[in-house]
């Protein structure tokens, strides 16, 4: 299972997460695909999309500022990987993996995925970016312009050696038709 995280949930929970999960679905997760980003604007919800068919490619929107709730992301990994494996919304309808179903019955659907409580999501630490001195940058700056100066000088040699190679080819076909333009005439000649 492949896992691309753009959040700032820990990725090794997350995928320990998604392995219950798919143990409890039955799901087989290879070469599956789960990507975790922030949702667009203020919607407080989570929400997700998953192509149909195998391996499964799902990804799931969380909201930037609010906790994610256990129980929810469970029934959204279990609904998306449900998608996975080909059923629809239609077919979903009176299953535990409908939101529908979890408006009439409430308690039995929570109880489904109430042992997601028990995993814990934690959140990463931020990771501050060290801003360079002006002396690292000036270093980094003249780096790059040495790199690029040896770049350029390689590929002006390499273009000296083609024209070299492209006036020798154009000198000996002008020498062969002007052989062959001699025979020509001396042969009219005759």
């Amino acid at each position: 299972m492949k896992l691309i995280n753009k959040t700032h949930l820990k990725s090794d929970q997350l995928k320990k997460f998604i392995r219950e999960v798919a143990k409890k679905e039955m799901v087989n997760l290879k070469n599956a695909t789960f990507t975790f980003v922030y949702r667009r604007g203020h919607k407080e919800y989570i929400s997700g999309f998953a192509f149909y068919g195998m391996p499964a490619r799902v990804t799931i929107k969380i909201p930037r500022d609010k906790t994610v709730d256990n129980v929810e992301l469970a029934y959204l990994v279990s609904h998306e990987l449900a998608h996975s494996q080909g059923l629809r919304h239609k077919q979903m309808k009176n299953s535990i993996y409908s939101r529908r179903y979890a408006r009439k019955h409430g308690e039995e659907w929570e109880r489904h995925y109430l042992w997601a409580n028990d995993l814990p999501l934690e959140i990463q630490p931020a990771v501050k970016k060290i801003k360079p001195t002006p002396d690292q940058t000036i270093r980094l700056k003249l780096d790059r312009c040495l790199k690029m100066v040896n770049k350029w000088y390689t590929k002006a040699k390499i273009s000296q050696t083609l024209l070299k190679k492209w006036k020798q080819k154009s000198s000996y076909y002008s020498r062969q038709l002007k052989t062959a333009e001699n025979q020509s005439m001396t042969n009219e000649n005759i």
